[in-house]
């Protein structure tokens, strides 16, 4: 057994004893009120209007679209200010998701922010991350905390991104279709309620033509969620997610100049190399908290596979190459909690503590025009990460509220090369990381609708296993990278009016050690610790409830982001949008149960690569939508019906950082009508 498979038995045996050994309480609590305890600033699983109002954290609350094809984590997170959720339009690539410039220097995967879903990290222990695995039909909500205290969460967090699952509150079960010229999606789904515990089950298969020729995809996924209280002791969720991804073909980046001349083609290295990928994913987790006060202690646990074969646009046959076609098969596992160890009506202090780790088994091929050629790599990278921390909160008075707190960080990575030629020297070593993350921040609320925060902290981000895994001029792990480090301070206003809601902030950030691209020669990219970075902005979210049938929605930001010394001093970084706006209007003439929207959504140019040599132009686009509910005795029909890029606008919808090969466009689609409907039958 793999040491990944052996650690993770362990921890799940820890929860099964802590299970058996579980106390009678003398009081109980309605379940469906409260939510998986997390490791939150705000322990909360639904951003609370009061809560969010005397916090001094940046946190916005979203709900998942009411129509659409959910495909897509953009579409969770386009409507929070300071966020930038660009769609790449290709399943073989990850939503490209930044906050405040963090996470923007990824040319693939999520980077620089910390993933969670029921409090338990989707993030990997060095930092990186996807959302393609999360059946995402199921999340009730999303959080986002920004600024300052999300520092709180350790390495790689410079925002934390946070999905919450539906919780079932009636028997019911039902179906799902839904399509539009290109994709199809069928999915069902049914619930079981009884007393204190229920059952959520649901399964779903996706299939498309892609939007540009070679960009076929089909995803399959399910997802069980079991909650049940243990003798009035203690809340226990369970979760079991299936992820499988039988072809996702790349029809990859393209220069702007060939997207200027037909947006909506192919790079011919897509066909000539058979660029594509499969995954399959596969994860339990599960979570404990005190039945009568879910705040009071939390303990979670989670067990994973995720295996990945991928064909890239290149031969990969150099002798030092770590070869076109990647095969991945990695083992994760990790244990979380906290526990309240003071607690008052005006302050409480929690500490907790994590253990994560991933161990991955990479082989690389030469990619011989899409048939699979000699051996180029063979080699395990495993990363080991153990944090403690201390959070507090102090309320002197009503109108004052403190929150800080501190953590302790150890990263380490290692690489363990066994293709070792004459030609391909020895590329093992071990690196580690000591890293330590401060912030605190105050409230002070003004009167009863509105309050003004500031906060600052201190953090950290760690290279990932890929940023280390090659030096410029040498052999071996990349010893010589440190992690970043980051300054950051945030003030703002909040208010909560019986039709308007909101917030504007502004925030600078400073950071040091920034990581830039080095060299990238013959399937090899090393990373060098170059830069300094300055960022400061403004965001500005506005919730609007005109009158029973009218109502608007308008995120927007304005971020400086350029690097700050050395040979780019004054370059703006790139893949980042220095103006973003979201808008959103909603009619409802018959109340509730049919709704009219307008949406519109405006990004400014961004620079392709850190010399500033060229840039995607700046987009305004716009959708229609339209969804109505139905209720005939015990079954509910929803329909809705969606119009996306309403004027066919050719614009990027997406850039990849850095691209040394100049493909660095990734096109949006063209005018898209899609429809569906959802049927569900209830019983008691």
């Amino acid at each position: 057994m793999r040491a990944g498979v052996t650690a993770a038995s362990s921890v799940l045996s820890m929860l099964a004893l802590m299970l058996s050994y579980s106390k009678p309480s003398l009081a109980q609590a309605d379940p469906a009120a409260a939510a998986d305890a997390t490791e939150v600033i705000l322990i909360s699983a639904s951003l609370q209007r009061e809560a969010w109002l005397t916090s001094p954290a940046s946190a916005e609350l979203a709900l998942p679209p009411g129509q659409g094809i959910l495909i897509d984590s953009a579409q969770l997170f386009g409507s929070i200010s300071g966020v930038q959720a660009d769609s790449r339009a290709n399943f073989a690539q990850d939503t490209r998701l930044s906050v405040r410039g963090f996470g923007s220097r990824s040319a693939f995967g999520i980077r620089s922010l910390y993933l969670q879903q029921d409090g338990i990290p989707i993030s990997t222990p060095d930092g990186q991350g996807q959302l393609s695995s999360i059946l995402l039909d199921n999340i009730d909500s999303v959080e986002v905390l920004k600024g300052p205290l999300a520092a709180l969460y350790g390495n790689a967090s410079g925002g934390v991104l946070s999905l919450y699952s539906r919780t079932p509150t009636q028997n019911s079960a039902g179906l799902a279709v839904a399509g539009s010229e290109q994709h199809r999606q069928y999915q069902v789904f049914a619930d079981w309620v009884s007393g204190n515990s229920s059952l959520s089950a649901s399964a779903k298969h996706f299939t498309t033509d892609g939007f540009r020729p070679h960009s076929q995809a089909e995803k399959q996924q399910a997802q069980l969620l079991y909650r049940t209280t243990l003798a009035d002791t203690a809340r226990l969720s369970a979760r079991l997610d299936y992820a499988r991804d039988p072809q996702l073909q790349d029809p990859l980046g393209l220069s702007l100049s060939d997207w200027r001349e037909q947006p909506q083609q192919t790079s011919d290295a897509a066909q000539l190399f058979d660029t594509e990928k499969n995954s399959r994913q596969r994860q339990i987790s599960l979570s404990l908290s005190d039945y009568q006060q879910d705040d009071q202690w939390q303990l979670s646990a989670w067990l994973g596979e995720r295996q990945i074969n991928q064909r890239l646009a290149f031969t990969g046959s150099a002798p030092t190459s770590a070869g076109g076609e990647v095969l991945l098969d990695r083992l994760f596992s990790g244990v979380n909690g906290h526990y309240r160890l003071l607690h008052s009506d005006s302050y409480h202090l929690r500490i907790g503590a994590s253990l994560m780790q991933s161990e991955d088994d990479r082989l690389g091929f030469v990619n011989d025009f899409g048939q699979r050629g000699a051996l180029r790599r063979q080699q395990t990278d495993s990363a080991d990460n153990r944090d403690l921390f201390v959070r507090g909160q102090w309320q002197p008075t009503k109108r004052w509220q403190v929150q800080g707190g501190w953590r302790y960080s150890e990263l380490t990575l290692k690489i363990a090369d066994r293709y070792i030629t004459a030609d391909n020297p020895d590329d093992s070593g071990t690196k580690a990381f000591y890293n330590q993350a401060f912030a605190a921040g105050i409230s002070y609320r003004i009167n009863t609708q509105l309050s003004a925060f500031v906060s600052a902290a201190h953090g950290f981000e760690s290279p990932t296993l890929a940023e280390i895994a090659y030096q410029a001029d040498s052999e071996g792990v990349n010893l010589a990278l440190n992690a970043s480090r980051n300054r950051q301070w945030e003030t703002g206003l909040k208010w909560q009016l019986p039709a308007l809601s909101g917030s504007v902030s502004t925030f600078a950030i400073q950071s040091q050690d920034e990581l830039l691209v080095a060299q990238a020669v013959g399937g090899r990219t090393s990373y060098r610790n170059a830069a300094e970075t300055a960022r400061s902005g403004v965001e500005l979210q506005l919730n609007w409830r005109h009158n029973a049938h009218l109502r608007q929605q308008l995120s927007a930001h304005y971020l400086s982001a350029e690097f700050d010394a050395g040979e780019l001093s004054g370059n703006s970084l790139p893949g980042v949008a220095q103006r973003q706006s979201n808008w959103q209007l909603d009619y409802m003439p018959w109340q509730n149960s049919t709704v009219l929207s307008l949406y519109s959504r405006y990004r400014s140019k961004v620079y392709i690569n850190d010399a500033n040599s060229d840039t995607a132009p700046a987009a305004l686009s716009f959708a229609l939508a339209a969804r109505h509910s139905q209720q005939l005795q015990q079954l509910t029909l929803d329909y809705w019906l969606a119009v996306d890029n309403l004027t066919d606008k050719a614009y990027v919808g997406s850039v990849i950082v850095n691209q040394s090969n100049g493909r660095a466009i990734e096109p949006a689609p063209g005018r898209q009508l899609s429809a569906g409907l959802t049927a569900r039958f209830y019983w008691q």
